[in-house]
């Protein structure tokens, strides 16, 4: 790992291709460390998603092809006897085999053929495949797993049967994650949470934050949007991006945004929704619904999923996330960067560590309809100093983020 060596050989692990933040990340640090001379591999189970055009110039995509589940999880079993326990609580509450670990012999056997020098993973699942498939290919590739979610949060938000998976995945990562040779949380209340809800020791976790602010955003931001309404600037641009999720809270905005509407002229646009989730998809159908019943149709547009929201960003009157949880919460971070004012709901964990406790930003409880609509109203009649706004999205680099992981790296390896 230092200058006189060969460039060690470093590997990412995703689970598939989609819009989400880790993968973005992952994406970015992919691209840092390509442009640093490292040879890197970009590891995927299902190559799928409103990324799979987006791998950065330098960077090898591999596809893992899958086993069978049955076959998948002997491998499982026979790389770590001892998380037996583990695997079978896992069947037993899920009552089938999980098909994560289809993508175990894969997996280790490119770490072994490759002689890969370090993994790093984002998700839970692929975290775990991670562990298992280290102690399988017989290497000594050091494993550093993410933390991009605040985990007792998502258990406690989420429907009873995705409560449920949560809980009874639980004991599998407290034994895989103990094992890593580092867990990365991507914000410091996701670094609590995470030693909280696995048990693991202040040593093991450390925080860094997402790459998001990189180089081509000023560019791409030059772009023209495909919307008369941000050229008009008489009428203000309310802007939401994210998946199309319970955990976004998009009918939160809608609710909040029908109420600015009755108080002042707004528009309101919302980017995200992968077509090809069809989860996503029937929420989309729920909030055009929500938005006929509240009568805001003839000013919401939702165009889909851009690969390239910057230019939304850079025109927008302001930028709302209304999350109910998050890990860290990017987007915040590409609107401070693009100079737009921002409204989050003050979710675990990320938004009010970028804000810096409202400093950069309006802060506002989860679900709070009334205290959202005040707060759109005031970030559009006071906004915040674009410049301002700009500087602290630079704290959030792309460059800042490789140079701390390549610290850690150098720390691990020698």
């Amino acid at each position: 790992m230092t200058k006189s060596e060969q460039p060690a050989r470093i590997a990412f692990l995703l689970d598939n291709l989609s819009g989400g933040g880790a993968e973005k990340v992952i994406l970015n640090l992919a691209a840092g460390f390509a442009r640093l001379g490292h040879p890197v591999d970009l590891l995927v189970c299902k190559v799928e998603g409103v990324l799979r055009n987006c791998i950065p110039a330098g960077v090898r995509l591999v596809p893992l092809k899958p086993v069978s589940a049955l076959r998948g999880t002997a491998t499982a079993v026979r790389a770590d006897p001892g998380a037996c326990r583990e695997i079978l609580g896992v069947i037993w509450n899920w009552r089938k085999l999980p098909k994560a670990f289809r993508y175990i012999p894969a997996l280790a056997r490119h770490l072994r053929d490759e002689r890969t020098s370090v993994l790093i993973s984002a998700l839970p699942k692929s975290n775990i495949n991670a562990i298992f498939a280290r102690r399988l290919s017989g290497g000594d590739v050091r494993v550093i797993l993410g933390a991009h979610i605040h985990l007792s949060a998502q258990e406690s938000d989420c429907g009873s049967r995705g409560k449920s998976r949560v809980r009874t995945l639980r004991p599998l990562m407290q034994y895989c994650y103990h094992q890593a040779d580092r867990v990365v949380a991507v914000s410091k209340g996701v670094a609590r949470d995470t030693m909280g809800y696995l048990g693991l020791p202040e040593n093991l976790v450390e925080t860094i934050y997402n790459p998001v602010a990189g180089r081509e955003i000023k560019g791409l931001s030059e772009e023209p949007p495909d919307h008369d309404w941000f050229e008009q600037r008489q009428v203000p641009v309310v802007l939401g991006i994210g998946r199309f999720v319970a955990q976004k809270d998009f009918p939160l905005l809608l609710c909040a945004f029908a109420e600015l509407r009755q108080r002042r002229p707004a528009h309101l646009v919302l980017l995200g929704g992968d077509a090809s989730s069809g989860e996503q998809a029937r929420h989309r159908l729920e909030l055009q619904a929500l938005a006929d019943e509240l009568g805001i149709s003839e000013d919401l547009y939702m165009p889909g999923y851009k690969e390239n929201p910057y230019p939304y960003l850079r025109r927008a009157s302001v930028f709302v996330l209304s999350s109910r949880f998050e890990g860290f919460g990017n987007v915040l971070v590409e609107a401070l960067f693009c100079g737009c004012p921002v409204v989050s709901t003050d979710c675990p964990s990320g938004p009010a560590e970028i804000l810096r406790g409202g400093e950069f930003g309006h802060l506002v409880p989860v679900g709070d309809r009334q205290a959202m609509t005040d707060a759109l109203e005031a970030a559009l009649d006071a906004p915040v100093d674009s410049r301002t706004l700009r500087a602290r999205g630079e704290e959030f680099s792309v460059d800042r983020a490789v140079n701390q992981y390549h610290e850690l790296f150098d720390r691990l390896v020698s």
